[in-house]
């Protein structure tokens, strides 16, 4: 498991599980600490060249238009980096409001659930 600090919001955790990057999303992220995420995450595809990333929103209450811009682009170079970007467990009022607010989900994946992600993450690798 790799770690690195967050600031006043502690680790935050990234772990690879069958062959893919698991990240634990930050409830609050800064600008410092997404750019620490952003750079781990870049780093950690470049030198294992996994198919997917998984980024784990179970413990984000809140995510605006400008973090959820930013998690995007994470997603765009992760894709040109080769890897899949599946989010998990995106609370019910974030749903919401991502949809009322017409944000763009470009080609990421979204499942309730960690298990969903890996049993989706297994049908497109069939279906390719």
């Amino acid at each position: 498991m790799a770690e690195f600090s967050a600031g006043d919001l502690g680790a935050v955790s990234m772990t690879e599980v069958q062959g893919c990057l698991v990240v634990a999303m930050p409830g609050d992220a800064g600008e410092e600490t997404f750019a620490q995420l952003f750079d781990a995450v870049s780093q950690w595809l470049v030198a294992r060249r996994a198919p997917a990333v998984v980024l784990d929103f179970s413990g984000v209450r809140i995510l605006d238009l400008h973090e959820f811009a930013r998690v995007r682009t994470l997603a765009k170079v992760a894709g040109f980096l080769g890897a899949r970007v599946f989010l998990v467990a995106l609370s019910p009022g974030i749903a919401a409001f991502l949809a009322q607010a017409g944000a763009d989900m470009g080609d990421m994946h979204f499942c309730l659930q960690m298990e969903d992600a890996f049993a989706l993450m297994a049908r497109l690798a069939q279906e390719a």
